[in-house]
């Protein structure tokens, strides 16, 4: 209640005065994505609602893609991109992140995709799958915060062949800390 109060005066004072919002995100908040959008190689309009997430390929084809955004509201400082508990992983255990050119909707199919824009790294899951995953290469995940609510779209796409990896959205895989 406290901090309601704070945070309405606050608000209050600074649209009276003209000033800018201060930040108000929580230090080592959690983010995780609000939306996914699992497509099939093998199924290129079919529309797969779950909230299991999956990476994989297999004998070079068959390849499903992991299509995710996130919603990162207004901060100071820099965010981190990470993964952290999937429930199997085998093959090379790699997942590559990417953003994409437009907002993945949970409504894409392999057909309908958003193409991919920057690529941001590679994690390498644990082999029991549980626990936080290494980023291995890449450029590395910070996110700048910006002073307004700002929507992105990721990518996680198979490495290599005969890779799998899955997770449960609503408590593992990709997540953004800020502060």
């Amino acid at each position: 209640m406290k901090f309601i109060l704070i945070a309405a005066v606050s608000i209050l004072s600074a649209l009276a005065t003209g000033l800018t919002l201060p930040d108000l995100t929580r230090r080592a908040t959690i983010l995780r994505p609000q939306w996914i959008s699992v497509v099939k190689e093998d199924f290129p309009d079919t529309l797969i609602l779950t909230n299991i997430s999956e990476v994989s390929r297999t004998n070079g084809a068959h390849a499903v893609e992991t299509y995710f955004g996130l919603v990162l509201p207004p901060c100071t400082g820099v965010c981190t991109i990470n993964f952290s508990g999937a429930f199997a992983a085998t093959g090379s255990r790699r997942i590559q992140l990417l953003t994409t050119l437009r907002l993945p909707v949970p409504v894409d199919t392999w057909n309908t995709k958003p193409l991919l824009d920057n690529y941001l790294g590679t994690f390498l899951v644990p082999p029991t799958g549980t626990g936080q995953a290494t980023l291995v290469e890449g450029p590395g995940l910070p996110i700048t915060c910006r002073a307004n609510d700002t929507r992105y779209g990721f990518a996680a796409v198979p490495v290599w062949d005969n890779d799998y990896v899955i997770w449960d959205l609503t408590w593992e895989g990709f997540f953004i800390t800020c502060g």
